[in-house]
């Protein structure tokens, strides 16, 4: 690999890198409202079992396909929604550059979500990879899509906050 191109892909993950420690930053602290900005107005959306993504499944567990879809996610959440109070952290592996084009890239990034219910139970809650197509405008990286995979079919309970 020569150099300017190891050189972009160094640049690019760094980037992704950052972005994708703002959005679990975010979901952790409960800052909902501020998600959608994370993504580009016409974007995707989507948590789904890896297996079900590899099979050619289309909806998972939650699909959004723009901004406005994930702001009214949150509306939803915030206003309709009835759940146990629960606290999310994510903890997140190396990222890995997958492509890199003129506009931005596409990324790989293993993730997993422990859930600490009201009393103080803690659990894996979710485990997969983050494969994320990212567009850089100016000095902003933006998700165009996320795809959320994940390890399991099964949650054991509703999925009310983003993963």
């Amino acid at each position: 690999m020569s150099g300017a191109i190891s050189g972009e892909r160094t640049e690019a993950r760094l980037r992704v890198e950052e972005l994708l420690r703002e959005y679990v930053a975010c979901i952790d602290d409960g800052r909902y409202e501020e998600w959608p900005a994370m993504f580009t107005e016409e974007c995707r959306y989507l948590i789904i079992p890896r297996e079900s993504h590899e099979q050619g499944y289309v909806s998972g567990f939650y699909l959004c396909e723009s901004r406005g879809m994930l702001k009214d996610r949150i509306l939803c959440l915030r206003e309709t929604a009835i759940y146990e109070s629960q606290q999310y952290r994510h903890l997140i592996g190396g990222t890995r550059v997958l492509e890199i084009s003129s506009a931005g890239c596409r990324a790989e990034t293993p993730f997993a979500v422990i859930r600490t219910t009201q009393d103080g139970a803690m659990s894996l809650f979710a485990a997969g990879k983050y494969v994320d197509d990212v567009v850089f405008e100016g000095d902003k990286a933006l998700f165009r899509e996320k795809l959320v995979l994940t390890d399991s079919t099964r949650i054991d309970i509703l999925i009310a906050a983003p993963l």
